[in-house]
């Protein structure tokens, strides 16, 4: 059964190329098992966070919680901490 999976995944694979997939972590030639690869555990926020969204408008963040996920789409960005020093009185 696993073959048959590897066959159709290198169905489209143009001729005379040696690997089907090449990145920084991987090197399948074409015609070997393909393994199941899973993704980096995401980043989790060590304290509340808002996150710059400048496609969202001018002065626009996310905020993001304390031990919540950071999504990868985002975790490039510019990101404050949500709370700022107490207030004096």
């Amino acid at each position: 059964m696993a073959t048959d999976r590897n066959t159709d995944v290198d169905r489209n694979v143009v001729a005379d190329v040696e690997y089907a997939e090449l990145g920084p972590t991987i090197a399948r030639k074409v015609g070997e098992p393909v393994d199941p690869r899973r993704a980096a555990p995401p980043e989790l926020a060590d304290q509340d966070l808002h996150i710059e969204r400048k496609d969202l408008g001018p002065d626009s963040s996310t905020f993001i919680a304390k031990g919540a996920p950071i999504p990868p789409e985002l975790a490039s960005l510019p990101r404050t901490p949500a709370r700022g020093e107490p207030r004096k009185k």
